[in-house]
C-alpha cells in the first residue's frame, strides 16, 4: 500500500535490470490497483510493463514503470482489473513483439512530446480481443497481438476490454 494514498500500491518490480555487479535492480512501481486486484494476486505475478516512460512521482514516491491491466471499463465499484497474463518462462525484462510487425529497438526513454502523444495513440489502441489475448489495434482496424518468445500476452477472464 501506498503511505499517503488508499488507491495506490507501491510495488518492487524485476523488469530485467541489473547493476553493474549483474544483481537485480528492481523498479519501483506505484499503480493505481488498491481495492482493484487482491494483492495476493500481484505478489510473484508476471506482468507487463512500460520502463521507458519518465519516471513520475505518485504521492511523494517515483515510480519508473507502468504496468498494464485489463479492465472490463466501468468505473466504480463494479470495476474488474487483471494484470495482464505472460507466459511463465518468459525472462523478466523481454521485449514485446507485435504480430505481424517487425521488431524495433525502443527509445531507451521517451522525452519528447512526439514520442509521449504516439505511447498515448498506442495506448488507447490496446485491447483484450474475444479470446482474451492484449492485442493493438491498427489505424485500419486491424488486431495484432502482442507476443513473447513463449506465446501471446492474455487476460485471465476478461474478453473484448481495453487494455490500459
Amino acid at each position: 500500500p501506498h503511505p499517503e494514498a488508499d488507491s495506490l500500491i507501491v510495488c518492487k518490480v524485476d523488469c530485467g535490470d541489473t547493476s553493474e555487479d549483474g544483481s537485480t535492480e528492481f523498479r519501483t512501481v506505484v499503480a493505481g490497483l488498491a481495492g482493484k486486484i487482491p494483492l495476493d494476486k500481484i505478489v510473484g505475478k508476471k506482468v507487463v510493463a512500460v520502463t521507458n516512460l519518465k519516471p513520475a512521482k505518485m504521492r511523494g514516491i517515483e515510480s519508473t514503470a507502468m504496468l498494464l491491466a485489463a479492465s472490463n471499463g466501468i468505473e466504480g465499484d463494479d470495476e474488474i482489473v487483471e494484470l495482464l497474463n505472460v507466459p511463465s518462462d518468459v525472462p523478466n525484462g523481454e521485449l514485446l513483439n507485435v504480430d505481424g510487425m517487425e521488431a524495433s529497438e525502443p527509445d531507451a526513454m521517451m522525452k519528447s512530446k512526439g514520442a509521449l502523444k504516439v505511447f498515448d495513440r498506442v495506448k488507447a489502441s490496446l485491447k483484450a480481443n474475444s479470446d482474451g489475448e492484449a492485442t493493438w489495434v491498427d489505424d485500419n482496424n486491424n488486431s495484432h497481438r502482442l507476443l513473447t518468445s513463449c506465446g501471446p500476452v492474455t487476460t485471465s477472464t476478461l474478453k473484448d476490454t481495453v487494455i490500459q
